[in-house]
């Protein structure tokens, strides 16, 4: 198994970026990230003057997955999230649905011990890692780590956990998938503008598969199928999410275009992953079991 340190880190998503390691179609590799901010924030000397705008989001990679080109898929499986032993998180009057109601820049460092998040003295969290930021090169210009579009890039989708496989269109040569914003725990929505941001370990297999593409990237857990769409607004959003969703169930599975809309309307579920990113995020889930009845065989 390969390693890729955090060191080598990007802060836009291009096909024009010289990849930094190469793996074998079907190899697993341990990446290791910083925080959103860089680490800056964990000293307990910091404070929030202590950020560099221009280093936020970085993302480890990219790596170069042989035997990936334009037209594939790529498979990103989520083996393992290791985290760092404290975690950050902050706000501010700047950023966030509520940073009219921030008057000072705040941060807490939480510490991660035995599971939990530590909050307060009268309140753990449960310990929900996820990665905040992953995704392949894009079709066109660069883009932004800090930005998520159909490349992948900062979804904040809380369901990019372990044992989740996320699906992404192949845009350019090797693939060129990057990740970093790992969160211990984060709530739908990142309405504050931050989760719990965390340094740590994610150990993941690539895989490709040949000439089958879809235009937005997907995500199967063991127990749901979710499209993600990424917008400037959160309806621009929820509206390709449904047609996504709606695409990957006809062409997927043996489901009709109505028995599939049917579906959605009943047993489908709609949730805003982030709501403070240049582009907002939104999934549609639907039960895994229910696809697999029409036919549906995760590849």
């Amino acid at each position: 198994m390969k390693n890729l340190n955090r060191d080598q880190v990007i802060y836009t998503m291009s096909r024009e970026h010289a990849p930094v390691l190469t793996v074998k179609n079907g190899e697993t590799v341990t990446v290791h990230t910083y925080d959103c901010f860089k680490d800056r924030l964990i000293p307990d000397d910091s404070s929030f003057d202590s950020l560099l705008f221009d280093e936020l989001n970085p993302a480890t990679g990219p790596i170069f997955v042989e035997g990936a080109k334009p037209g594939d898929t790529l498979k990103a499986e989520i083996l393992d999230i290791s985290l760092a032993p404290t975690g950050v998180t902050e706000i501010d009057s700047e950023f966030g649905c509520l940073a009219h109601l921030v008057k000072t820049p705040a941060v807490k460092r939480l510490p991660v011990r035995n599971g939990k998040i530590g909050f307060s003295p009268r309140l753990s969290l449960d310990l929900k890692p996820m990665v905040g930021v992953i995704g392949v090169a894009p079709a066109g210009q660069a883009i932004p780590t800090d930005t998520p579009d159909s490349h992948g890039g900062n979804m904040d989708c809380t369901q990019i956990k372990t044992g989740s496989s996320i699906y992404f269109p192949v845009a350019a040569e090797g693939a060129l998938l990057s990740l970093g914003d790992l969160h211990a725990c984060m709530g739908d929505g990142e309405i504050g503008g931050c989760g719990v941001e965390i340094a740590g370990e994610v150990t993941l297999k690539l895989t490709v598969i040949p000439d089958h593409q879809k235009p937005y990237p997907v995500v199967v857990t063991d127990k749901e199928v979710m499209a993600v769409a990424s917008c400037k607004t959160v309806d621009e959003a929820w509206a390709k999410a449904v047609e996504y969703l709606h695409d990957y169930m006809v062409t997927e599975t043996e489901l009709t275009s109505d028995e599939a809309i049917m579906l959605q309307s009943i047993a489908a579920d709609l949730s805003i992953c982030q709501t403070v990113n240049p582009n907002k995020t939104v999934r549609m889930s639907i039960p895994l079991k229910y696809l697999e009845a029409y036919g549906y065989r995760q590849k």
